[in-house]
């Protein structure tokens, strides 16, 4: 087991003084951010480039290292409470805590190949998805990673579960599997589109949406038995997308993008968020406070839910 060092506290929320509703967080970092998960409206934690790891307790206004027993990119992180978690990256690296992240230790995953995605249903069940056809499946909390074959090679970019049972992945080429009985099985459903999907998100067993590359962004109301397209109006890769209920959301993307909806899609408003800097994630926790993490270190928090300040104020 690896322990983490006691590190002082990065320096606090540095606030860029922009006509926006997001702000910049010190991260503290260089390395890009694409890892990220909050508990509520103080505890999160951020991961990313050379094994980081990142958490605050106190929404943001400090970020402090924790140690990790690896220097690979840690693309994906999930947290079922405030001591249990885990993050995969790149070589087949899983690591998990048991304590909040104060100590991370490996898993072994017996991959070798990127790992792209993870979710966790509860301490025990949890699933990951990687490139050349990679899902991986536990049912005690990681201790043992059985592979389950797709019957795909391609890169699986995402995985999304609503119910122990109830599952999606997506891939490239625009295509989402879906299953019912824990991802023993799949079967694929038809998208309408060829563009490489990165990420997806439900809110419910039937209402979800998917983006990815330009400007894609596919929305089901019936649990992905039909898939339709929602206008972004701007052609660019889309890395994450996070939605509060049916109709609220937010998409982040390159070129500093964040795009906002209140009526499930049917209307996308790009909100300004003072960076030109590829958008990796984005996680919210209410309708006004939510985080977004990016390349170079960058981390955005906004208390009004994205909006300018002045528009916020006039609601």
């Amino acid at each position: 087991m690896i322990s983490a060092c006691e590190m002082p506290k990065l320096p606090p929320v540095e606030v860029i003084a922009t006509n926006t509703g997001w702000e910049r967080q010190s991260s503290g970092v260089d390395s890009s951010l694409g890892g990220l998960f909050f508990l509520n409206a103080k505890m999160g934690w951020s991961s990313g480039n050379r094994g980081v790891m990142l958490h605050t307790e106190d929404g943001g206004e400090h970020w402090s290292r924790q140690e990790t027993p690896t220097d690979r990119l840690l693309v994906a992180i999930h947290f079922i409470d405030a001591t249990t978690g885990w993050a995969v990256g790149d070589k087949g690296v899983i690591i998990h805590t048991m304590d909040g992240g104060k100590n991370w230790v490996l898993q072994t995953s017996g991959q070798k190949k990127d790992l792209t995605h993870l979710f966790f249903i509860d301490s025990r069940h949890g699933f990951v998805t990687g490139a050349k056809g990679i899902f991986l499946i536990t049912e005690d909390g990681g201790q043992h990673w059985e592979a389950v074959s797709l019957g795909s090679n391609g890169m699986l970019t995402s995985v999304f579960f609503v119910t122990p049972k109830i599952g999606w992945l997506t891939s490239d080429g625009g295509a989402i599997f879906y299953t019912e009985d824990g991802g023993r099985h799949f079967v694929p459903q038809e998208t309408g589109t060829r563009r490489d999907i990165h990420r997806l998100f439900f809110v419910n067993p039937k209402t979800g949406w998917a983006v990815g590359s330009h400007g894609t962004i596919i929305a089901t109301k019936d649990g992905g038995a039909h898939w339709s397209s929602q206008t972004a109006g701007v052609p660019i890769f889309f890395a994450g997308a996070f939605f509060i209920n049916d109709q609220i959301g937010w998409v982040v993307g390159a070129a500093g993008t964040v795009l906002h909806t209140k009526d499930g899609g049917r209307n996308w408003i790009q909100q300004p968020s003072g960076t030109i800097e590829f958008l990796i994630n984005a996680f919210f926790v209410s309708t006004e406070l939510g985080w977004i993490v990016g390349t170079k270190g960058t981390l955005l928090h906004t208390r009004t839910g994205g909006a300018p300040l002045e528009e916020a104020r006039g609601k």
